[in-house]
This record gives C-alpha cells, sequence and structure tokens, in this order.
C-alpha cells in the first residue's frame, strides 16, 4: 500500500481546513508523504506542494474562464503526480467545480475519493450529489444539517465537527492588549474591521468600498480606526494600490491573524464565505457583505436557493448578520449598518450573546483528529497494523 497522499484544497479557508487534518494524520503516521494543491499552511504542515493555492483560486463562472489555462495546467499537474508517486488515496477539500472533474479522473486511476468540506449542495445544482455518489468514497461534512442530507441520497457521510473550533480563538479578555499590539495605543476610538476577501477579484470589487464606507463613518465617529486582515496567500501590494486611489482614514493592514484582528474589532465588514463563521466565532458583530461579477450575479440568481448566502446566519438558523448582496453593497448601506453598533456598546453585547450560540450548535473541539484517524483506517496508509492512537474512535 503506498504511503503517499494527494491533498487539493484551491482557496484560503480549505488552506486552512487541510493543514489542519495533515497536522493531525502526521501525528499518527509520521512517515505519511503528502502531495497537495494548496498553500503556505498546507505546506507548513508538511506537504510537498506541486500546484500552488492561487492558480486555482478564482470564483465566479466567467472569472474562471478568463483563467481556464492555468487551471487546466494544474489539473494536469496533479495528475502526473498521482500517476508518477502512485498514489492511491486523495483528499478534496470543497472547491467542487475543480474537484469534482479531478474526481473522474482520479477514480478512473483507481485512486480512493475522501472528501471533505461538502459543496453547499442543499443551496444549489443538488444534483451533483449523483456525481458525488459515484465518484466518492466518502463524505466528512462540517455541518451537521449536511449529514442527512448525503444519507437520504445514499452516499456514505460521517459529521465529525467543524474544524475551526479545533483553533483556539482569543478571549474578550485579550481584546485590550491586542487593540494595543496592532493600534499602539491604549483604549482607541471605535474599531472596525475590513475583510475583503481572499480572492483577488473579491477585493477588487469590495475593499474601495469598504474604505468609502469607512470615510463616511469618519464623519458620525471621528477617531475612527481600522484593521484589514491580509491572507498570506495574497500580496500586499493589491491592498496599496487600492489605498491609493480611495480617500480613506487610515487602515493598518495585519497579516495573517484573521481572529486577532476580529477580537480586537468592535465590529466588521466582512466578505460572504466561511470568514464570517469565523468571525462570529470570534464574537465580533459583522456586516455580511458580497459582490460578483454581474453575469455570475444573475446567473447564481437563478440557481442558488438558500434563505441567506452568510454562512454565519446559515449555521445559526436565523439572521444574527445583516447581508448587503451586489447593488445592496454600497458604501452607504455598509456605514448605516455598522453606525448603531458602533455607537451603542449594549448593541455589541446583544449580538455576541447572540453568536454564543454558534459553538453549541457547531459542537465541540476534535474535528480535524478524529477526520484524520478515520481517512487512515479507511485508507490504509500507515499499513494494516497501525491503529489509531489511544482512546480514538474512528467514526463510521
Amino acid at each position: 500500500m503506498s504511503s503517499s497522499l494527494l491533498l487539493v484544497a484551491g482557496e484560503a479557508s480549505g488552506d486552512h481546513h487541510g493543514a489542519l487534518l495533515l497536522s493531525e494524520m502526521k501525528k499518527i503516521c509520521p512517515d505519511l508523504v503528502c502531495y497537495a494543491a494548496g498553500g503556505p499552511a498546507i505546506e507548513a504542515a508538511g506537504a510537498r506542494i506541486v500546484v500552488p493555492m492561487e492558480r486555482l483560486n478564482v470564483m465566479g463562472f466567467f472569472e474562471v474562464a478568463a483563467r481556464l489555462p492555468g487551471v487546466i495546467a494544474s489539473y494536469r499537474t496533479l495528475l502526473a503526480t498521482v500517476d508518477r508517486e502512485k498514489i492511491r488515496t486523495a483528499v478534496l477539500i470543497d472547491f467542487p467545480d475543480f474537484n469534482l472533474i479531478l474526481a473522474r479522473a482520479l477514480k478512473a486511476r483507481g485512486v480512493r475519493i475522501h472528501y471533505y468540506v461538502s459543496p453547499q449542495l442543499w443551496a444549489w445544482r443538488k444534483g451533483r450529489v449523483r456525481t458525488i455518489r459515484r465518484l466518492v468514497d466518502h463524505m466528512f461534512v462540517i455541518f451537521p444539517f449536511e449529514e442527512a442530507f448525503y444519507r437520504d441520497h445514499k452516499v456514505p457521510v460521517t459529521y465529525a465537527g467543524h474544524p475551526l473550533l479545533d483553533d483556539s480563538f482569543p478571549g474578550p479578555e485579550e481584546r485590550e492588549g491586542l487593540r494595543k499590539a496592532f493600534l499602539g495605543v491604549e483604549r482607541p476610538g471605535p474599531v472596525v474591521a475590513l475583510a475583503p476577501g481572499s480572492r483577488v477579484g473579491e477585493i477588487g470589487r469590495l475593499y474601495p468600498r469598504m474604505l468609502s464606507a469607512l470615510a463616511l463613518l469618519e464623519k458620525s465617529l471621528p477617531g475612527i480606526r481600522a484593521l484589514v486582515p491580509v491572507p498570506p496567500s495574497v500580496p500586499a501590494e493589491i491592498y496599496r494600490k487600492i489605498e491609493s486611489r480611495t480617500l480613506h482614514p487610515p487602515v493598518i493592514r495585519i497579516s495573517g491573524r484573521f481572529r486577532e484582528v476580529m477580537c480586537a474589532s468592535d465590529a466588521a465588514l466582512v466578505t460572504s464565505g466561511t470568514a464570517t463563521l469565523e468571525t462570529g466565532l470570534a464574537g465580533t458583530p459583522q456586516v455580511v457583505v458580497y459582490v460578483m461579477n454581474e453575469g455570475s450575479y444573475r446567473l447564481a440568481r437563478l440557481l442558488v436557493k438558500v434563505p441567506a448566502i452568510g454562512m454565519v446566519n446559515l449555521v445559526a438558523g436565523r439572521m444574527v448578520a445583516p447581508e448587503l448582496i451586489q447593488e445592496a453593497a454600497t458604501p452607504e448601506a455598509m456605514a448605516d449598518h455598522l453606525l448603531p453598533i458602533l455607537s451603542d456598546p449594549s448593541e455589541r453585547e446583544r449580538i455576541r450573546r447572540d453568536l454564543a450560540d454558534l459553538r453549541t450548535v457547531l459542537g465541540g473541539p476534535g474535528a480535524s483528529g478524529r477526520i484524520a484517524r478515520a481517512i487512515l483506517a479507511k485508507s490504509g496508509l500507515c499499513g494494516p497494523d497501525a491503529p489509531p492512537p489511544e482512546g480514538a474512535e474512528v467514526p463510521g
């Protein structure tokens, strides 16, 4: 049995989840060799990166078309690696437009496919579940409502909790220390986080609007300060160019410390996605914003059938954060939603109490370890005689 693994993540949250999973797998199986499409987190966890994540990290029907040559080259590189290294186990993380195509070629090669972090089939393109049933050996899902969906469609599935809870989040008692560290002053005025996403297209569409909203807020809240969490995979120059073209109060960019930035902030503007859930788990009031390419948005409106786009709202089962989508995501609307939160400490505390329920919904920590043990047990990557760690339970 080959002790090599293919791990594929196409965007920042997948890179994070993949890194946690690979770290747990290597604790159990230190000799495991992982070849990956991924970013800096997966590489730091010990993978050999054969396709850098930024070659794949694009979203939207029309945006993908513009990057197609690089995507095709990445696809061929991954299959060549599988053939050369005789890889027989793959873990594909979310990113369905690429991963489900890759899965077809992997299945034809006899590779066992574990899919980690489900595509949002319950929101749109439910017909894809037939493709998953045919190609995927086991689904590992991170939201409890997804398990029933896959069981109903006869797909082997395990819900083992959400990996975000495997990491520590700064507590409220750390807020003032983080604010001083980031801003250099004791007890600053209102602090807002601007999180325009991890993809270059998202940042280009949303960051100028966020900066303009910040300028509007300054009129009512003199001394307001802004923190911008910069994903490690995104060059800071992209932010600098946008800042040079937009009038705004000073901002401080912080690289790679998303949770700390959110904890230090009184409120946040956050691009729809996993970042909204992470912000909610940090206990930070937020406004969810998203703007797509206009053609992609029109198509998405026809296909997507969910009551909310923010993952924090979907998990909570109610609107714990307002959402501003497409033409509604104006600087004026962003400022109007943030002003009462930033002006009223009691309103911030009320929202934080609401957000505390998220942990109850998602369950406890340890998801990455449970899923790592299950994949290793099912694949035999450590050899047939290598048991899980003492006391571990392998989900079915």
